[in-house]
């Protein structure tokens, strides 16, 4: 009827469809704590439940406070070796166990950020990952095991918090499928964000049990960790 008109002149929804699509599924604005970070959210939970089981890997069972001590001595440690400042890098290149879950919360109650490095990554991707994000150290099978060994002199308290809210808590790399790998970053914010909104979404309750399916190196492993 009218072949002068443009396209993006005409409309091709109802009133009820544009107001759906651009108002109500848009409607996500919720409140949520702002200013927690993934650490205040865990040692809350320990205080909580300090005797549930927090991970299970083969014939280990670690309850929230057997790991909140683990994870608090390794933070002890990397502050003294390593002058841990927020926004710092640490990386992480261990297989799955429950002893990178200590790498990491340990990681991120020092203060710093994660870096998660997958082991069967090849050698030339590494070695770029480590030196482009110039993190202060990369905890492997050597670190953690000079750890181990020194790891009953340290104190199994909370760390004194250092970072807010608004500091990193991770950093993964891409693909690199169109150039170089770029660490993607992301604050606790965020991630406090994400772990809230899932464990609404999914009625997440202290009965149930979440398989850590993805590679630490791939993002979606955060959802199943956190």
């Amino acid at each position: 009827e009218q072949p002068e008109r443009l396209i993006q002149e005409i409309g091709c929804l109802t009133f009820e469809e544009q107001n759906q699509l651009l108002t109500a599924f848009n409607d996500t604005n919720a409140a949520y704590l702002r200013d927690k970070t993934i650490v205040d959210l865990f040692e809350e939970q320990v205080r909580k439940t300090p005797n549930n089981i927090a991970v299970v890997f083969e014939e280990t069972k670690l309850t929230y406070q057997e790991l909140n001590e683990k994870s608090n001595q390794l933070a002890y440690y990397l502050r003294e070796n390593y002058a841990i400042k927020p926004d710092d890098l640490i990386g992480i290149k261990l297989d799955k166990s429950d002893r990178m879950i200590i790498a990491i919360l340990g990681v991120l109650k020092s203060a710093a950020a994660y870096l998660p490095i997958a082991v069967n990554y090849p050698q030339d991707r590494i070695d770029y990952i480590e030196q482009d994000s110039n993190c202060k150290a990369v905890i492997d099978e050597n670190i953690l095991g000079n750890f181990e060994q020194v790891q009953h002199k340290y104190s199994k308290e909370n760390i004194t918090k250092i970072n807010t809210a608004n500091d990193l808590a991770y950093i993964i790399y891409t693909s690199g499928s169109t150039g170089q790998p770029k660490g993607v970053m992301v604050e606790h914010s965020s991630n406090v964000n994400m772990s809230l909104d899932q464990i609404k979404t999914f009625g997440i309750t202290q009965n149930d049990k979440v398989v850590w399916f993805a590679s630490v190196a791939f993002d979606a492993s955060v959802s199943e960790i956190m």
